[in-house]
């Protein structure tokens, strides 16, 4: 490789060195590429894209493109668990950034200023730090993936929050965000990814969900929320997982449309305020892998239809006020691993399907009220 001084990319490796050399002795990961005489973009952690190609990205949005430019532009940087606390001010010199992962890096209080001049940004990640202001994070207008999980924020979200109008993912798990999350992201109709579990955010499930067609993931548990789920929800068709539990404010009617969701693989609505029927609709979820109602207020006959989501292989129904009989149909659930029922008002005999599914080591569990139900399958250790 060519180190003369009329290298066109020497500045750009000179900032990756002084990021580096500080943060060596933190490093966990096999960082012995970064100094090595190849390019810089060829070292670990490093992506890099060509001249070429940003400028026809950028144009001349406030590009000064000259011969000095590097043909070869740092675009991202990955430096998981290497700053041990400290973010260079070198890195916002690398203006073309557009993928930075900060993840795990001992990293307290508030963001530099100086990352906020990294307006090409495309996704930030910040998780496992211990982090509690962002409160320009709004600076980053272009950004599509942000996760501040596992952090020390408190309180609302920030004010500029509201101009991250193109995330697709949203990651604040495990912290103490507080306020009405949906009257900030009601309108980011490009989301594909919610994840805020663990907070508490209060509010109601905004109507405007429906919007949000790209969702494959909504994962709201422990948190504050209440109301009920929007019928709206059935328009987001491509929803894979979706989790509300310990959401005790949460509740009423179990919508019937979820069963149109028919992309779900994930559902989780336990420890919540539902009531009312489980929706028969839910037998059409035909890649439903989990499903947990357990610890609400439903009631009535549990659905025969449910033995066509076959795909199952958790169900938990227990501490609900369900009545009847079991349906034989459930022995079509021919992938179960789990069934958890105890603590209903459910009566009769465990129905010799299900039972034949323990049989053949299929249905490694099984826990139910046996002094209401009769079952010759839930010997001792399966009998509650």
């Amino acid at each position: 490789m060519e180190l003369d001084p009329a290298a066109d990319h020497l500045q750009q490796r000179y900032l990756l060195m002084v990021i580096h050399f500080p943060s060596t002795k933190y490093a966990s990961v096999d960082s012995r590429q970064w100094g090595s005489a190849v390019h810089e973009c060829e070292w670990d952690e490093v992506q890099c894209e060509d001249k070429m190609d940003l400028m026809y990205e950028y144009g001349q949005d406030g590009v000064a493109w000259t011969d000095d430019t590097p043909q070869r532009i740092v675009t991202g940087l990955t430096l998981r668990q290497r700053l041990g606390g400290q973010i260079h001010e070198e890195l916002s010199l690398l203006s073309f950034l557009q993928y930075l992962d900060l993840e795990n890096n001992k990293l307290v209080g508030s963001l530099p200023s100086h990352i906020y001049e990294l307006h090409k940004l495309k996704t930030l990640f910040l998780s496992q730090n211990q982090l509690s202001n962002v409160d320009d994070i709004g600076e980053f207008k272009h950004l599509e993936h942000l996760s501040l999980s596992m952090n020390n924020f408190k309180g609302p979200l920030p004010a500029s929050f509201e101009n991250l109008k193109h995330l697709k993912t949203l990651d604040l798990h495990t912290n103490e965000f507080t306020g009405d999350l949906f009257q900030v992201i009601n309108d980011f109709e490009s989301l594909e990814t919610i994840d805020v579990a663990f907070n508490d955010f209060n509010g109601t499930l905004s109507p405007l969900i429906g919007n949000m067609t790209n969702l494959t993931t909504i994962l709201l548990g422990n948190n504050q929320f209440s109301g009920s789920i929007p019928e709206e929800i059935q328009f987001c068709k491509l929803l894979q997982d979706l989790s509300v539990e310990a959401n005790h404010d949460l509740g009423g009617i179990i919508p019937a449309v979820l069963g149109q969701l028919t992309s779900l693989v994930f559902l989780n609505l336990s420890t919540c305020g539902f009531r009312g029927p489980l929706p028969a609709s839910f037998g059409n979820l035909e890649k439903l892998k989990f499903l947990d109602v357990s610890f609400n207020n439903l009631d009535g006959a549990l659905p025969k239809e449910l033995g066509n989501a076959t795909s199952l292989t958790t169900l938990g129904l227990a501490y609900n006020e369900f009545d009847g009989l079991i349906p034989s149909e459930f022995g079509s659930l021919t992938n179960l691993k789990e069934l958890v029922i105890q603590n209903n008002n459910l009566k009769g005999v465990m129905p010799q399907e299900i039972c034949t599914l323990r049989q053949e080591g299929i249905l490694t569990s099984i826990t139910a009220s046996c002094d209401n139900i009769d079952c010759t399958c839930c010997d001792g250790s399966y009998c509650n």
